[in-house]
């Protein structure tokens, strides 16, 4: 007990006073929440129901025509989960996991069916009507979470012209009785608490509201207003997204453009704050992006999916120059000299904000590297947030970098929770024409343990030569009964071999033929497995070479070199 309080007041230390009062103060009011007296007591008389919106959200993401089908039949696919329901939707099916839950409640689906057109129309009335039936009196904790909530207000808002056409005036009172409910529980329940997308999602369901609904002019004011402080705070100078994470990045990136757009087809002046925001956000994108189109897995999140990544693109413009380093974020992207050569994406930056450490990896100082359009070493994922493997994906042997100790470099626990951090990161990187760039980095992750980790890389001008050295230094406790040396692990995405030739040689060898040389001193190499996450609830094996290093003196030096064979 007492060290999970000591590392409880970890945690807490990080935090600012707001964000306890406003979690405080949530969970004092939950039971209250779930109260018939409450669900009256948000409810709107009749006379206040809207007959139409002010304004149709345009729909700029497209919906999945097979899944649609899928949903006819009450099958439900998320997170790499399908649950058939049967006769009957169970809206709290108890096979389901939380992610998994919420998907179901963002009614995000509704996009799905309305790719059938008509053919899916009769089942978003249906289900939307059997939701408000079942769920839309009885505030559950889960179902009702402001999260949730913010991307089912925006959902219904946008499909709403498309599925109440020529519909019954009691059901239409029906939806905008539980619209409105929802609302008024939205304004009071803001994620404060946790602040990050989370914050962003509510912030851009109030502008929905009061774009789209009457007597809300004034919640459409404060939120943009709410807004744009937040893009001062969550959007670093550099353009990453505060959290760190190339998924959530894209994210609020996709958010702020449906913001953009509902501003534009509403005639309201888009701020130049929040387009400016976009580009540089776009940019970015840009630069966490492999040649195969795949987002880099650092921190949670998925490699994404082609058809979404595209209409991002699409939605907020191609960008023609990628710098080679964020120094805000941290991040570093060493390229070749053509697109078929080795791209390299290098975490060199904190963990998270401070006080938001949900989607934090332990992953300081790994990278990701692809030859052309293949990937070669990749981070293993996330796979999923209520799992006993979260960990397990969140740790730094789960990443291409160095794990000292069989410790994890920042104190990763609970489902997104985060103690010891790494305070100080340094990062330089130098590119001379005509040689090549690189980069030199450090971090203090381990200094409770005693150590610090040194990374080095340099890539050559025409990408074909990889150059890497890992310096650790520090003192073994002489408590400890056995010393267990630091290991670098690169992870090898599927589909890639590796050939031990000797302990200090492989090749590898790419599902198109590619071939590499993996060369090592100051350690040994072997092989293992390993457990790939490219997307939440799915896990594919592969193999990752490790090199154990040898230690004397108090320090270690791992050089490697990775070359492609011509």
């Amino acid at each position: 007990m007492p060290k999970k309080f000591s590392r409880t007041l970890r945690t807490a230390r990080h935090l600012r006073l707001a964000q306890l009062w406003a979690r405080l103060e949530y969970r004092s009011k939950l039971p209250w929440y779930q109260t018939a007296l409450y669900a009256a007591f948000i409810e709107p008389s009749e006379e206040k129901l809207p007959q139409e919106l002010l304004q149709n959200p345009p729909r700029l993401w497209p919906g999945d025509k097979k899944g649609g089908e899928a949903i006819c039949d009450n099958i439900f696919d998320f997170v790499g989960r399908p649950i058939n329901m049967g006769k009957s939707v169970r809206w709290l099916p108890q096979e389901a996991s939380p992610l998994w839950l919420y998907h179901l409640h963002y009614f995000e689906w509704l996009g799905d069916l309305h790719a059938m057109g008509n053919a899916g129309l009769h089942t978003a009335r249906r289900l939307i009507e059997d939701w408000i039936e079942t769920c839309g009196q009885s505030l559950h904790p889960q179902i009702w979470h402001p999260y949730p909530l913010s991307l089912r207000i925006v959902s219904w808002l946008t499909f709403a012209p498309w599925f109440l056409k020529e519909i019954g005036v009691q059901e239409r009172n029906a939806f905008f009785t539980s619209l409105l409910m929802q609302v008024a529980h939205l304004k009071k329940v803001l994620e404060w608490d946790v602040g990050g997308n989370h914050l962003l999602k509510n912030l851009k369901a109030l502008i929905y509201i009061g774009l789209c609904l009457p007597d809300e002019k004034e919640t459409f004011e404060e939120a943009l207003v709410l807004l744009l402080k937040q893009l001062k705070v969550q959007v670093l100078p550099d353009g990453c997204h505060y959290e760190r994470s190339p998924h959530y990045h894209a994210d609020v990136l996709g958010d702020l453009l449906d913001i953009q757009a509902i501003l534009l087809k509403a005639n309201h002046p888009v701020p130049p704050q929040l387009s400016e925001t976009i580009d540089r956000m776009m940019t970015v994108l840009s630069f966490f992006r492999h040649s195969n189109g795949d987002l880099a897995l650092f921190n949670d999140g998925t490699v994404g999916h082609t058809n979404q990544l595209a209409a991002l693109e699409k939605r907020g413009g191609k960008t023609e120059i990628i710098p080679r380093h964020l120094p805000d974020a941290g991040y570093v992207r060493l390229t070749g000299s053509d697109t078929k050569a080795m791209l390299v994406l290098v975490d060199a930056g904190l963990c998270c904000p401070d006080e938001l450490p949900a989607h934090a990896h332990a992953d300081m100082l790994s990278f990701e590297l692809s030859l052309g359009k293949e990937k070669i070493f990749t981070n293993s994922g996330t796979f999923a947030y209520q799992h006993g493997d979260r960990n397990r994906y969140r740790g730094t042997a789960a990443h291409n970098t160095v794990c000292i100790n069989r410790q994890d470099s920042a104190e990763v626990y609970g489902a997104f929770r985060l103690g010891h951090r790494p305070k100080k990161i340094m990062c330089e990187v130098k590119h001379q024409t005509g040689v090549g760039m690189g980069m030199e980095a450090s971090h203090d992750g381990y200094k409770r343990k005693g150590f610090t980790h040194q990374r080095r890389l340099f890539l050559s001008e025409d990408g074909t030569d990889l150059r890497g050295e890992d310096h650790i230094l520090g003192t073994w406790r002489k408590t400890r009964k056995k010393r267990q040396y630091p290991r670098a692990h690169f992870h090898l995405a599927p589909g890639v071999i590796c050939h031990l030739k000797t302990h200090q040689k492989a090749e590898i060898k790419t599902p198109n033929g590619q071939k590499l040389l993996f060369k090592v001193t100051g350690g040994r190499l072997h092989e293992a497995d390993y457990l790939y996450a490219p997307h939440f609830g799915v896990q594919e094996k592969a193999r990752e070479i490790i090199l154990t290093a040898d230690w004397k003196e108090g320090q270690s030096l791992l050089k490697w070199s990775l070359k492609k064979e011509s």
